[in-house]
């Protein structure tokens, strides 16, 4: 009865950390990237997932080519770089979804401009 119970417990217990456990979205994607009536485009993007929920990267696209810095937690990420070509940050927010993909949000100065949708690339 006692291994019964120990290995319920080791079950449920690995559940758990498995629930609470970031998704890993490191590596290279290729995003595609509406921003509505400013026009869509795609960006290649490398994402690195580091300690304490920190990630680091590059973004290559028509809004900009340099590096990336953000946070992870669970699901959801979120990065920033600044586009010289708008003068300003831009902050990608996103979820990575069961499918595998990412979706979200592209936000410029505080306001969401458009959305995304990435696939890692094999």
């Amino acid at each position: 009865m006692r291994i019964i119970i120990r290995k319920t417990l080791m079950l449920l217990s690995f559940s758990l950390f498995a629930q609470l456990s970031s998704a890993d979205v490191s590596g290279d994607w290729t995003f595609a990237v509406s921003l509505g009536d400013a026009g869509s485009g795609n960006a290649e993007i490398t994402l690195a997932q580091e300690a304490e929920g920190k990630m680091s990267g590059s973004y290559s696209g028509q809004l900009a080519n340099g590096p990336i810095a953000g946070t992870y937690e669970g699901n959801n990420f979120e990065f920033t770089f600044i586009s010289a070509a708008l003068g300003t940050d831009i902050t990608y927010r996103g979820e990575l979804e069961s499918d595998g993909t990412v979706k979200g949000s592209v936000i410029v100065q505080g306001n969401s401009m458009g959305t995304f949708t990435g696939t890692k690339k094999m």
